[in-house]
C-alpha cells in the first residue's frame, strides 16, 4: 500500500507574512509595549524638529529616501507598500516636471519618428535599410523647415504687420466717420457728449488698441528674445534631427523594449491595446496633418488667384485651424471674411468668394479627403468631440484643442479594453461588436 504524501508545511516566516498580508499597522502597534510606543512617538517628534531645522537643504530626493528607509522594513504590510508606491509615483511626477525642459527635444524627436515610421517601414519592405530611409527622410524634413523659415515665414510676418497697420487705419477711419456723420448729434440728444467721447476714444481706447496689437506682434516675433532662450532653441534645432534619426532607425527595437517593461502576464493584452491605439491615433494624426497641410496650400493658391490680400497668412491659419474640428471651420470662415475686407475693390465679391472657398474646401475634405486619408478609425460621436474640445480648451487652451480628439479616442479605447478584460474577450472582438 503506497504511503500518502504529507503536505509540506510552509516556513514560519512565510506563515507570518501571509497572516500579515493586507493588514494595517494596528497589528504592529498591538505587538509593541507602552514604553516602545512612547519612544517611537518621541523619535517622530524629534525627527520633525530636525526636519524643521534643516528645511533649507531638504529636497524631494531626501524626502523619498527617508520614506523608503522608514517603510521598507515594514513592507510586508499592505499600507506600508501602498505608501511607498504613492511616494515613488509622486516623486516621479515631480522629477518629470522638473526635467521637462531637458526631455522636450526627446519628446519632439519621438513624435516625429512615430509619424515617419510607416514610411520607413514601407521602404524597408523594398529592401532599403532603415538607416538609409531614415536619413533621407530627416534631410527632407530639415530642408522643408529651412525653406519655410527663410522664404515663407518672412512673407507671413510681413503680411501680419501689414494687416495690423490696416486695422489701425480702419480704426482711425471709423473715428473720423463717427465725428463727420450725424452720429455725434444723435449721441448728444441722449446726453452723451461728443467731445468727451472723442477724447475717450483718442486718449484711452485708440492707444490701448494699438498697444494690444503691438504687444501681440511683439509676443509672436519675440519668442527668442533673451540670449539663453535663443541658445536653447538653437541647441534644440541642432539636436532634434540627430535624435530623430536614431529613434527612427531603431524604432522597432525601442517599441519592443518598451513592451518588455510590461509584466509577462499582461504583455499580450498590452501589445494588443498598443497596436489598436497605434492604428487609431497614428492614422488619425498622420492623415489630419496631411489634410491640414493640403488645405493650407489650396487656400493660399485660391485666395491669390482671387486677389485676396494676406493669402499666405490666411493659408497658414487655415492649415492650423483645420486640426480643430467644427470650431476651426467657423473661426477660419470668420477670419477669411474679415481679412478679405482689406482687399482692393470690389470688396463684396472677394468676401463672398473667401467664405465660399473655405466652405467648399471643408466640404471637399469631409466627403473626399478625410474618408480616404484619415479614415473613420476614431469613431467618436460629434457631441463627444465637441464636449472634448470644450473641456480640453478650458484646461489647456489652444494646445488642448489640438490634442482633444486623439486623447479622447485613447481614453475611449482604454475604457473598452477594461470592459473587454472584465468580460474575458479579445479587444478586437469587443471593438467590432461595439461599432
Amino acid at each position: 500500500m503506497a504511503k500518502s504524501k504529507r503536505p509540506r508545511r510552509k516556513p514560519v516566516r512565510s506563515q507570518i507574512a501571509e497572516r500579515n498580508e493586507g493588514e494595517g499597522w494596528e497589528t504592529l502597534f498591538q505587538s509593541m509595549g507602552r514604553i516602545e510606543i512612547v519612544l517611537l512617538v518621541g523619535a517622530v517628534l524629534l525627527i520633525l524638529v530636525l526636519i524643521y531645522t534643516i528645511q533649507s537643504i531638504l529636497s524631494p530626493f531626501l524626502a523619498l529616501g527617508a520614506i523608503l528607509f522608514l517603510l521598507f522594513p515594514m513592507r510586508r504590510y499592505a499600507l506600508a507598500r501602498n505608501l511607498m508606491w504613492l511616494s515613488i509615483s509622486l516623486f516621479g511626477l515631480w522629477f518629470l516636471d522638473t526635467i521637462s525642459g531637458i526631455l522636450a527635444p526627446f519628446v519632439v524627436s519621438l513624435v516625429i519618428a512615430y509619424l515617419l515610421n510607416p514610411v520607413v517601414t514601407g521602404l524597408e519592405g523594398w529592401k532599403i535599410p532603415r538607416w538609409v530611409s531614415s536619413l533621407v527622410l530627416i534631410l527632407l524634413v530639415v530642408g522643408v523647415i529651412i525653406l519655410i523659415l527663410f522664404f515663407v515665414l518672412p512673407i507671413a510676418v510681413a503680411q501680419f504687420e501689414s494687416m495690423l497697420d490696416a486695422l489701425s487705419g480702419v480704426f482711425a477711419g471709423f473715428r473720423e466717420w463717427l465725428w463727420k456723420s450725424r452720429m455725434a448729434n444723435v449721441l448728444e440728444r441722449y446726453g452723451v457728449s461728443a467731445e468727451d467721447l472723442q477724447a475717450t476714444l483718442t486718449k484711452e481706447l485708440a492707444p490701448r488698441f494699438e498697444d494690444i496689437l503691438k504687444s501681440l506682434l511683439q509676443g509672436i516675433l519675440a519668442v527668442m528674445s533673451s540670449l539663453s532662450k535663443f541658445v536653447t532653441q538653437i541647441f534644440y534645432v541642432i539636436i532634434i534631427p540627430f535624435l530623430t534619426f536614431y529613434v527612427l532607425a531603431d524604432f522597432p527595437k525601442i517599441s519592443h523594449r518598451f513592451l518588455m517593461l510590461i509584466p509577462g502576464r499582461q504583455r499580450p493584452r498590452a501589445g494588443e491595446y498598443l497596436n489598436r491605439a497605434d492604428e487609431i491615433i497614428g492614422r488619425y494624426l498622420r492623415g489630419a496633418l496631411f489634410v491640414a497641410f493640403l488645405q493650407g496650400i489650396l487656400v493660399t493658391l485660391i485666395f491669390s488667384l482671387f486677389g485676396i490680400k494676406y493669402s499666405l497668412l490666411l493659408g497658414m491659419t487655415a492649415a492650423l485651424l483645420d486640426l480643430v474640428p467644427y470650431f476651426g471651420l467657423i473661426i477660419t470662415m470668420i477670419l477669411a471674411g474679415v481679412v478679405a475686407l482689406f482687399s482692393d475693390p470690389p470688396i463684396a465679391p472677394k468676401v463672398a468668394s473667401a467664405v465660399a472657398t473655405i466652405g467648399l474646401l471643408h466640404l471637399l475634405e469631409v466627403t473626399l479627403l478625410a474618408p480616404r486619408i484619415v479614415g473613420s478609425r476614431v469613431g467618436m460621436h460629434p457631441l463627444l468631440i465637441i464636449l472634448s474640445l470644450l473641456v480640453f480648451a478650458y484646461f489647456l487652451g489652444f494646445v488642448g484643442l489640438l490634442i482633444a480628439v486623439p486623447v479622447t479616442a485613447l481614453i475611449i479605447l482604454a475604457v473598452r479594453e477594461y470592459e473587454a478584460s472584465r468580460r474575458g474577450i479579445p479587444l478586437s472582438h469587443f471593438h467590432s461588436s461595439a461599432e
